[in-house]
């Protein structure tokens, strides 16, 4: 089912009563922040092992002022341990969005890495281990360049209280050569209990987003999670079809909220 999953996962969050989320991937803390409005009882645990993205985030106090938002300088993955992050080359002060493309695999060609920085790495369910109640529910966003795959594996038995997985995910090896791919994580989080939603582009996309519920919800939950579904696919549905229509007037609204939001 093709529809807008960032806005469903937020729209989620307080339904599922989650109360920590791990944000893997956070480049510069916008969806933390999304996350945060979202449930502000929620603690939020936004990760970024890049070294300059980082210290840009530490820069923006008056951002993160009053936010459930702690900014994790570590690369979650399946070992607690040290890494090479491959650093690619951006223009850090303009926002360019290659400050979001470093991975721990090594990009080739055009993005290259201009650095290798040896980073910190952790497993998830260490790291929550020593901040979150056992039975805290829990909510993962993904976006780690390659590594999805590594990320679901470091969870381990916190997996069992996760409620909610968005996760970036590549159907060919873009990323690196040995990364694993969405049937992989596909196949992973069905083993591990979760069921997708739906996804915001074709799965025949080189790179897209998916989002992944846990299967076997209490009946009542169940249907708050279908009627969400329901309002967010109707939603996307009308956009698509806007697009199709009228591509300028689309092109006036976006630009409004942009306008509006800043």
């Amino acid at each position: 089912m093709l529809l807008n999953t960032q806005r469903l996962f937020t729209r989620l969050l307080p339904r599922m009563r989650v109360s920590a989320i791990c944000d893997v991937g956070s480049m510069n803390g916008a969806d933390a922040a999304t996350f945060s409005a979202a449930v502000p009882q929620a603690s939020i645990y936004a990760f970024e092992p890049n070294p300059h993205n980082f210290r840009l985030m530490q820069a923006r106090d008056q951002f993160f002022q009053g936010r459930n938002i702690s900014v994790v300088p570590l690369a979650a993955t399946n070992y607690d341990g040290v890494a090479d992050l491959f650093v690619v080359a951006a223009e850090y002060s303009h926002g360019d969005p290659r400050r979001g493309m470093s991975s721990l695999h090594r990009r080739c060609g055009e993005w290259a890495p201009q650095s290798i920085e040896p980073v910190e790495t952790t497993r998830l369910d260490s790291f929550l281990d020593a901040r979150c109640p056992r039975d805290a529910r829990l909510a993962v966003w993904i976006d780690a360049e390659g590594t999805a795959y590594e990320v679901i594996e470091g969870l381990g038995a916190r997996a069992e209280h996760v409620q909610l997985v968005h996760v970036e995910v590549e159907t060919a090896p873009c990323i690196g050569a040995n990364q694993k791919l969405y049937p992989q994580v596909k196949a992973l989080l069905q083993r591990l209990g979760f069921t997708e939603l739906g996804t915001d582009q074709p799965v025949s996309e080189l790179q897209f987003n998916a989002l992944f519920v846990k299967a076997g919800l209490p009946r009542r939950l169940g249907l708050q999670v279908r009627a969400s579904l329901a309002v967010v696919y109707l939603r996307s549905s009308l956009v698509r079809a806007a697009c199709r229509l009228c591509p300028a007037c689309v092109r006036r609204y976006a630009s409004l909220r942009r306008r509006s939001s800043s």
